[in-house]
């Protein structure tokens, strides 16, 4: 990536990441997450304004990055799709993440930060629907009814105490796989604290967004830019067309 101005770039970088490694670690624990952690990624939006405004080509780049940040962020939020977290988390993103100098239009929207770090957040997501299988395999003897792969993977084998212990994290197996919600405490309130159940369980998405970051910042959208790479530039290197 380009970086026209490191400096702010840099600090923005920083301030967006520390609010979602924060907001992601309380979200992972308890999908319970304060306001006042989004206060640096608020911080870094007037920044990041500033800096993109002195050049037309990145101030347009930016505009389209926010403009399907909040259409994302609104749906999500309108719809109940995922959390309230998760539709400020898209939101700032967006708002205080400034995007690359590219000219070629492909890569330009490859590479806007917010489809950047939603396509990067494919690899967390994964990582974390493997352990839960994992999880699943290890605790399936706890739990009656075999499951077939799909819902070893939205599901999970918990005992009545740990989903107590962090009711947000699990809704009911029969809940809504579109829209967000628990009714966890509800679920099992009637039920004897050392049993073991089968839980829908609630991917901690704000956590998955801070490590998709992370990727976005050292390597860029690492998914589209390989597939690209691969399917269009190497075959014309290997005929010596570019």
């Amino acid at each position: 990536m380009t970086i026209p101005n490191s400096l702010t770039y840099g600090v923005a970088y920083v301030l967006v990441l520390s609010s979602l490694m924060v907001a992601g670690i309380e979200d992972y624990r308890s999908r319970l997450i304060n306001d006042k952690y989004w206060i640096p990624a608020i911080i870094a939006v007037p920044l990041v304004i500033y800096s993109v405004v002195s050049n037309t080509i990145i101030e347009g780049e930016y505009i389209i990055d926010v403009m399907i940040g909040i259409i994302l962020a609104a749906s999500i939020y309108v719809g109940k799709f995922m959390g309230e977290a998760d539709s400020i988390a898209i939101l700032l993103i967006s708002l205080a993440t400034p995007p690359p100098l590219i000219l070629n239009p492909v890569l330009l929207i490859l590479n806007l930060p917010i489809i950047s770090i939603l396509i990067n957040s494919f690899i967390p997501t994964m990582a974390l629907m493997l352990i839960n299988v994992y999880i699943n395999v290890k605790n399936s003897s706890k739990c009656s009814n075999d499951l077939n792969l799909t819902q070893l993977i939205l599901l999970r084998c918990s005992s009545v105490e740990s989903i107590l212990r962090k009711p947000l994290a699990y809704s009911s197996p029969g809940s809504s796989l579109i829209r967000a919600g628990s009714d966890a405490e509800s679920y099992v309130a009637n039920l004897p604290k050392d049993a073991w159940v089968w839980m829908q369980y609630n991917y901690p998405y704000v956590f998955i967004l801070a490590i998709s970051y992370v990727i976005y910042i050292v390597v860029g959208n690492i998914i589209a830019n390989y597939v690209l790479m691969h399917t269009l530039i190497s075959p014309l290197i290997s005929q010596n067309i570019i």
